[in-house]
């Protein structure tokens, strides 16, 4: 599968390379159908063109990474390093295409014409002596620092130099470091070694599996530092539960959950390199490649990878970033030979039973039966985007494996804080996904979501919040209460906001298309037949007059997992229950 999903991407990226404009600023970039723009990472994409062209021998690839190499000169400064892109000045991305060249040269240096493995070199060796020079000045989050160290470690190899192979093995301890006694890593925020008023760290799922852990594990097996490597297979163990069994990852709380795809973090490389290297050393990973390496498949249409699992039935056009991001882990795969065991194991989250709980990001997973539960606390926010994540105790991911997710919560509101490496929907007014008890009131929209100092209490596969309704920017209104009860046959939600005019908001996972039942006044089914689910509740359940009514109604769209939702609602200034179970409820 690897191999033909790495042919399609490939493909697409030749059809949307620019040729004979005449303009050195556009000719071998990768336009963007989505954003409309060439992204000034494209040239990382000179990786999986290189290992395409390797594989089958397709000149065209060669010769459109010849092309993006010679593009890439308009993003370089004259300190060596380059910029994120034309309007946006941050250079600490050189490390991805300093590493997107390394590996290139590593793996096909004797193969490539003299020209190019020279010119190739020389642009590494510029930017690699950069970043040993500088990397810790530049600031950002410890996904760069970390990255770097497998930068260094491919410095060392291709040119040689003690002081490239000094700050690797420097940069891998400072990763170590910086794992918690729950087994997560932090530093995904500014400044990586905050400690918020509940004791939480910055940690990102999203940017730890998809880059960060797997630069590390990448950075032993090229030094062969055994302390490194079994660091890296500790916190990845831990790590890898958050992996669903459609091989989504819960990113639903993380501290960069504005960049959560279903299958990743946008901007990111993937999971798939490094957790097949993982895999050689304990086979517990391979299941983890195999499924996420089949979501990303199932998310790929015409040749390029779609930001979710929805954005083709929201009529959502895909970013090519993730194409050129990702198409580097698959390449990996490619060039590697990997292939999945005969007998796969299982994941961790397909036999999980009862609830774990992580103090470092006030996160608790339930596991009962079927259903997959995540309920989340957590206070830490990123930089300054308040409403960047879920939290006041609120469900952030409900997933069954009969229909996969069934709530999964966002930013609110959705906001492009990294405006080039995120899309902006064609359409939406408001479309925070997560369940939340909400009160508007003089222009301004109070949410239990919001509350970063609600008290998150965990039982045996059940959670209980309190705390106050407020904005993103913490103005408070009035007390809520919100408790979460799992069990193999449904999940229960009960809560109550004290304010009149209160309400409870549901967005239900529900692609363009599918049925939708009212059955009664408290009771709807969504789906049918194996995948059909059923909501009720103790009281009427109806839409947001801004959805429409239940005979014409629109449905809810976020980039931020990439799902559709249909929105319902329900009076919440009483005590409340929903339930939700699969079946149709007859």
């Amino acid at each position: 599968m690897h191999k033909a999903l790495l042919r399609r991407w490939c493909d697409a990226m030749l059809k949307y390379q620019l040729h004979d404009t005449g303009d050195t600023r556009l000719d071998g970039g990768l336009l963007c159908p989505a954003c409309m723009r060439v992204h000034g990472r494209s040239a990382d994409a000179i990786l999986p063109l290189v290992t395409q062209w390797q594989t089958d021998g397709d000149e065209r690839c060669l010769h459109a990474a010849e092309k993006l190499f010679t593009w890439s000169v308009n993003m370089r400064r004259p300190d060596g390093s380059m910029n994120n892109d034309t309007d946006n000045s941050w250079n600490g991305i050189t490390v991805f295409y300093t590493n997107a060249l390394g590996e290139t040269l590593l793996w096909y240096g004797d193969k490539l014409p003299a020209a190019d493995r020279d010119a190739w070199t020389a642009r590494f060796a510029e930017m690699a002596e950069y970043l040993c020079q500088n990397i810790e000045k530049l600031g950002g989050n410890i996904n760069y620092p970390i990255t770097c160290a497998y930068t260094m470690a491919l410095a060392a190899r291709l040119l040689g130099g003690a002081h490239f192979a000094a700050k690797a093995k420097q940069l891998a301890d400072f990763a170590v470091a910086h794992i918690t006694p729950d087994g997560l890593l932090y530093g995904e925020g500014h400044c990586m070694t905050t400690v918020t008023p509940k004791n939480c760290r910055p940690v990102d799922l999203g940017y730890n599996v998809e880059e960060s852990l797997p630069a590390l594990i990448l950075y032993a097996e090229l030094t062969e530092d055994e302390t490194v490597r079994r660091a890296v297979l500790h916190t990845a163990r831990e790590h890898l539960n958050f992996m669903l069994p459609d091989g989504g990852w819960d990113n639903s709380f993380g501290s960069r959950s504005y960049k959560w795809s279903w299958w990743g973090s946008r901007t990111s490389d993937g999971c798939l390199a490094g957790f097949a290297a993982l895999s050689r050393h304990d086979p517990a990973f391979a299941p983890a490649v195999q499924k996420n390496l089949e979501l990303l498949n199932r998310c790929t249409h015409g040749g390029l990878l779609y930001g979710g699992p929805m954005f083709t039935t929201a009529g959502e056009p895909a970013c090519i970033h993730h194409t050129f991001c990702h198409a580097k882990a698959v390449a990996a795969l490619v060039h590697d030979g990997w292939q999945a065991p005969a007998a796969l194991p299982r994941l961790p989250s397909e036999t999980e039973v009862g609830t774990r709980y992580y103090p470092t990001t006030d996160t608790a997973r339930i596991a009962q039966g079927s259903w997959r539960a995540t309920v989340t606390g957590y206070d830490y926010e990123y930089e300054y985007l308040p409403g960047g994540h879920p939290t006041g105790g609120m469900v952030s991911l409900l997933w069954h494996a009969a229909r996969g997710p069934v709530l999964a919560g966002s930013m609110d509101p959705y906001l492009q804080y990294e405006p080039g490496n995120m899309q902006m929907p064609r359409w939406q007014f408001d479309i925070c996904t997560t369940p939340r008890i909400e009160l508007r009131r003089d222009g301004k929209t109070y949410c239990s979501s919001n509350d970063l100092t609600a008290a998150l209490s965990v039982g045996e596969n059940e959670t209980g919040a309190g705390g106050r309704l407020r904005t993103a920017a913490q103005d408070a209104a009035g007390r809520y209460d919100f408790a979460v009860f799992v069990t193999p046959e449904k999940v229960t939600v009960t809560g109550c906001g004290e304010d009149a005019g209160a309400k409870f908001i549901l967005p239900v996972i529900s692609p363009e298309g599918e049925n939708v039942v009212w059955q009664d006044a408290n009771t709807v089914c969504i789906g049918s037949g194996s995948t059909a689910l059923t909501v009720q509740a103790d009281r009427l359940l109806t839409l947001p007059p801004e959805y429409g009514t239940p005979a014409h109604f629109r449905r809810l769209f976020n980039p931020v997992g990439g799902f559709q939702s249909v929105v319902l609602t329900l009076p919440a200034e009483r005590e409340f229950t929903v339930m939700l179970k699969m079946g149709d409820g007859e």
